[in-house]
């Protein structure tokens, strides 16, 4: 039977509590875990711009490096499109002026681009989810 993220729900936990307490403290095989199913859930409650509006990308810089550590370059560079749609092409690490950028947007003139890269991301979703559970299973666990 394939495993799921779900199977590692109180180690999940624990990893997310550990990270809320001190980020710097999590090893890079942590890290990769904490950032990268971070930006799976929020992406699974409202699409890859909940990455920006949520606190994901207070993480930004690392979401991309461990996405690329992993692999997945495919799915960095969706994350560098948005990017770009910030000042100097790079969001805020302060969830305020991030969402302040977002709402400034005018007439959902961004939505069109979104919805693309959602369903670009749905299409690599498990193969990273799988990934991401190799990644667990040999290096965290």
């Amino acid at each position: 039977m394939e495993r799921t993220l779900f199977d590692y729900q109180d180690d999940w936990v624990k990893l997310v509590q550990k990270a809320n307490r001190s980020f710097s403290s999590l090893t890079r095989d942590e890290r990769i875990w904490y950032t990268v199913q971070g930006l799976m859930d929020s992406v699974d409650n409202g699409g890859l711009i909940s990455h920006y509006y949520n606190s994901g990308a207070d993480r930004n810089k690392e979401t991309l490096e461990d996405l690329d550590f992993l692999g997945f370059t495919r799915i960095s560079a969706l994350l560098k499109k948005i990017n770009e749609l910030f000042p100097n092409q790079e969001p805020s690490v302060d969830i305020h002026v991030r969402n302040d950028v977002i709402s400034s947007w005018q007439n959902n003139q961004y939505d069109e681009l979104l919805d693309e890269l959602d369903n670009e991301f749905y299409r690599y979703e498990k193969e990273l989810e799988r990934a991401l559970i190799k990644h667990i299973e040999t290096k965290v666990n």
